[in-house]
């Protein structure tokens, strides 16, 4: 096979998958990813059930695969907050980008959320989202620690159960009902007086 005839099928591939994936995760919002089956996904999809098992084992792995690409898209975000060694800054971009992400991820959130909390996937997806909040963790618990914050464990908890909150509601509301802006404002307030006064 020639790297011309290599590449068009890669893109066909890739445009298959996309189609999947955007078929499931429409579905996932409509109508509930626990109540969500492969053959709705396959009709969305206008494929075959067959042709979708050749991409993805099930829905679960459909739903992991929309994590992933969110979690890769967001990792250049976290770069950027892992190597900005200033306490309050960091901070500050940690509220901005989640903030940012809930704005332009919408159609994530929508279909992640109500999945997670439902704890609706296997022991493997959810140890591996744990892992990834208990990481997130404690970066707040160090960052705060290195702003002089007293009770540093605690005020990462409170920040962490604040933005998955926020999360949450956003999903509940209308975007022109909840009031993100004015939340994002309140919050980068708040910790910038918590970490100049080291409270």
């Amino acid at each position: 096979m020639s790297p011309r005839e290599k590449n068009k099928n890669e893109q066909v591939r890739q445009a298959s998958i996309e189609n999947i994936v955007n078929a499931a995760a429409k579905l996932f919002i409509e109508v509930g990813y626990l109540n969500v089956t492969i053959e709705q996904i396959a009709k969305r999809a206008n494929i075959s059930k067959g042709l979708l098992y050749n991409y993805f084992s099930g829905k679960e792995e459909l739903l992991k695969h929309i994590i992933d690409q969110i979690l890769l898209e967001m990792s250049e975000f976290s770069k950027q907050i892992l190597n900005t060694q200033n306490p309050s800054l960091k901070i500050s971009l940690i509220i901005k980008t989640t903030f940012k992400l809930l704005k332009e991820k919408s159609e994530f959130w929508q279909t992640v959320m109500p999945v997670i909390i439902q704890k609706a996937i296997s022991e493997k997806m959810l140890l591996n989202l744990r892992q990834i909040f208990m990481s997130l963790t404690q970066d707040l618990i160090q960052t705060f620690k290195a702003g002089g914050v007293k009770n540093a464990e605690m005020e990462a908890y409170q920040l962490g159960a604040l933005m998955d909150g926020i999360a949450l509601h956003y999903f509940y509301f209308s975007e022109n009902e909840y009031p993100l802006d004015k939340l994002e404002k309140a919050l980068l307030t708040k910790y910038s007086k918590i970490l100049k006064n080291g409270e």
